[in-house]
């Protein structure tokens, strides 16, 4: 996919980014774990040119993937519910379109939101990736959602493996890691999603979508079972007044996600008891 770059402001640190390149020819002929170190180095390498980029705005689209849509709606054809229910979900599965998100990143601090000027006034499905923001505090390694049903609720990070796999987003060589994401649903259980990120050193922030974060670089793309998040647009040390980051308050209620889990089990039981 092409990534749209502010090159003029890209130009000044990607000469300095050049000669991991060059790097890249070595690796074909290192055993694994020797490539694996050398993933490590040229990470660490391009932390250098931390200082050229204070700040970026970076525009995502999230789209359902493909074989999701086809499994979900063969699935529910089996479902004993009424048929006009069934036509009416299968059709928003049909007619779901991509969500547009933005974002905002200091050297500290990012917020990550949906881009709702871009939606349509009908009623859309979307990708699945979710509605709710999502700001991290670098410094103080405190990531917190924005949930519209539970108010700001605190992730723990997600552990992450490091690949020796590589490949391009746009102009930006970027590398594969995977983490297990237990989740909890609304009706009532755990559950576990495998999730690839791939994000670049030359964007040295360890920042991403969702919470998705904490690797050695900016996240571009993240791929899920439900959907696929991917950057589509990329403007690095953008005027400050652009920047949108709304910070959660030192006197603000921030429950733990555990908390959550509970709210919901709650919620779910009161409403069988109906």
């Amino acid at each position: 996919m092409d990534v749209e770059v502010d090159h003029n402001k890209y130009k000044i640190y990607h000469n300095k980014l050049i000669s991991l390149t060059s790097c890249h020819v070595l690796m074909t002929a290192l055993n694994f774990k020797a490539m694996k170190f050398l993933i490590i180095f040229i990470i660490t390498f391009s932390l250098t040119s931390q200082a050229q980029i204070e700040n970026g705005i970076i525009k995502y689209t999230a789209e359902m993937n493909i074989k999701h849509r086809k499994d979900f709606i063969e699935d529910i054809k089996e479902k004993d519910i009424d048929m006009n229910t069934k036509q009416s979900v299968i059709q928003m599965y049909k007619n779901a379109e991509p969500d547009y998100y933005e974002l905002h990143f200091t050297e500290d601090k990012s917020y990550y939101f949906k881009d709702k000027s871009l939606e349509n006034e009908q009623y859309n499905l979307g990708s699945k990736a979710g509605l709710a923001p999502y700001y991290y505090n670098l410094t103080a390694k405190q990531l917190v959602e924005d949930s519209r049903s539970f108010g700001y609720v605190a992730h723990k990070p997600l552990d992450w493996e490091i690949a020796n796999e590589t490949k391009m987003i746009g102009d930006f060589k970027c590398y594969k890691a995977t983490t297990t994401e237990t989740l909890y649903s609304r009706q009532g259980h755990y559950y576990d999603r495998e999730v690839v990120a791939w994000f670049t050193p030359d964007i040295p922030y360890k920042y991403g979508p969702k919470n998705y974060v904490g690797l050695p670089g900016l996240v571009l793309q993240v791929e899920r079972k439900e959907f696929t998040i991917t950057a589509t647009k990329i403007n690095l040390n953008p005027d400050g007044d652009k920047l949108k980051i709304k910070r959660v308050g030192k006197d603000e209620k921030v429950i733990s996600h555990e908390e959550m889990t509970k709210r919901i089990a709650e919620k779910m039981k009161d409403y069988n008891k109906r």
